[in-house]
């Protein structure tokens, strides 16, 4: 595997342990709602995102990420959720060991977001969906601008 690929993947098995451990149980028990929706940036699929839900009452956040065609699908608490958007790419760095483990002298890794950081936060995104029962697919259009 080249060297790009195992950093891009080590970081990305990285931030969605991270992700996973900060969701926790999402919905905790209560009634959730499969929402369907396609995330676009500048009219383009942004394909690799993650998208996050933060339903009403301060619930635990529920995530997903989006397929090639900027498409996901998440289970979410019905009410009005914030909605949360990011994407990353990283370089830089050494490749982990064979062993699994990152070399002492790996170099800096630089993380950069690849849609407006805005988005990735629920209180400026902007971005909120009404979940109910037999709602239509949602439309999460963002912009570079």
């Amino acid at each position: 595997m080249p060297r790009w690929n195992l950093i891009r993947t080590a970081w990305t098995l990285a931030v969605l342990a991270t992700l996973a451990a900060w969701v926790g149980c999402g919905s905790g028990g209560r009634e959730t709602i499969e929402v369907q929706g396609v995330v676009t940036l500048d009219g383009q699929p942004l394909a690799d995102a993650g998208v996050m839900f933060s339903g009403p009452e301060g619930g635990s956040p529920v995530a997903t990420r989006t397929d090639a065609s900027g498409a996901f699908t998440v289970r979410a608490v019905p009410g009005s959720s914030q909605v949360a958007v990011s994407k990353t790419e990283t370089s830089g760095g050494a490749p982990p060991q064979d062993d699994g483990t990152m070399p002492a002298d790996g170099g800096k890794v630089q993380v950069k977001a690849l849609v407006p950081a805005k988005y990735a936060d629920f209180r400026t995104s902007g971005l909120t969906v009404d979940v109910a029962s037999g709602m239509e697919p949602v439309r999460l259009e963002l912009t570079s601008k």
